[in-house]
């Protein structure tokens, strides 16, 4: 059985609404087999106290508690100070690493904005979180299993509309759409799940900053398309780009990984994991 733990980073708002407004809103869900969990959950503790000293009082078990957050990781790749970009780089290594070692699966959606013009949250999120359980249960239709999505937790009322939205396309008079998912999407709180951290590292960490490289620096001039981030394209995008689970429809398109949606410069989504280009 597969898990496809989801996370998301940025906010619906317009981006020129205040000066830290995000210019776009991304959603990563990373597929995990359930015999991997165990021996991935010591991994990423171990990770956590090699990289963080301080918490090397805390018992084991307990450091799921301290959470890594992926927005932190990219703030310090932001900084002016080089062992702290260092230090944030190494642990996104590390992460990465680990994604290899035990070939988790990338998913995931990236809304672009137009200046001006804010995201509907029920219906953003509601589209997002229904396309990547249809290439999830495609996934899942390729190994011949059975799978659940759990989503980090937001407001009750969103969480409650985006898994009956599920619901509906499961239990319709026609048939089930996403046959392969043993249930409506469920929601947890991050510091209870390794699975939520790393997608949370993998969308705030790796793909907000990559996406807001790719399709916004040319655009918007802020925090969130920082200069800095092309060093994690250089780093990370030619061992991301293969882990995204992508297959072909019955029209020969590609369809799954991680799909944006750029409503500012309409460019393809094929662009995502391309390392930027190195200056002469």
């Amino acid at each position: 059985m597969y898990i496809c733990y989801v996370d998301e980073s940025g906010g619906f708002e317009a981006p020129n609404q205040a000066p830290g407004a995000t210019p776009l809103m991304t959603f990563a869900g990373l597929i995990i087999r359930t015999d991997a969990l165990a021996p991935l959950t010591a991994d990423f503790l171990d990770l956590k106290r090699r990289f963080y000293p301080g918490l090397r009082a805390v018992r084991n078990l307990d450091l799921v508690l301290s959470e890594v957050k992926g927005s932190e990781l990219r703030r310090r790749v932001r900084s002016q100070t080089k062992a702290k970009r260092r230090h944030s780089i190494g642990v996104l290594e590390s992460t990465v690493r680990l994604i290899e070692q035990y070939d988790l699966r990338l998913l995931g959606r990236v809304w672009v904005k137009k200046p001006d013009e804010a995201l509907d949250p029920r219906a953003s999120y509601t589209y997002a979180i229904q396309d990547i359980a249809k290439h999830f249960n495609h996934f899942l239709e390729s190994k011949t299993d059975s799978g659940l999505m759990l989503c980090d937790g937001r407001a009750h009322s969103l969480d409650a509309q985006v898994s009956h939205s599920i619901f509906t396309l499961k239990h319709k008079q026609s048939g089930d759409d996403l046959s392969r998912l043993v249930e409506a999407p469920v929601f947890g709180r991050s510091e209870n799940h390794v699975g939520l951290q790393l997608a949370d590292i993998l969308a705030s960490g790796l793909v907000f900053p990559t996406a807001a490289r790719v399709y916004c620096a040319a655009h918007v001039s802020s925090i969130h398309t920082h200069r800095n981030y092309d060093e994690l394209r250089t780093r990370f995008s030619a061992r991301l780009r293969p882990q995204q689970h992508l297959y072909q429809d019955p029209n020969g398109r590609t369809r799954g990984g991680i799909v944006v949606s750029d409503k500012l410069g309409k460019k393809s989504s094929s662009l995502l994991f391309k390392a930027p280009q190195s200056s002469s």
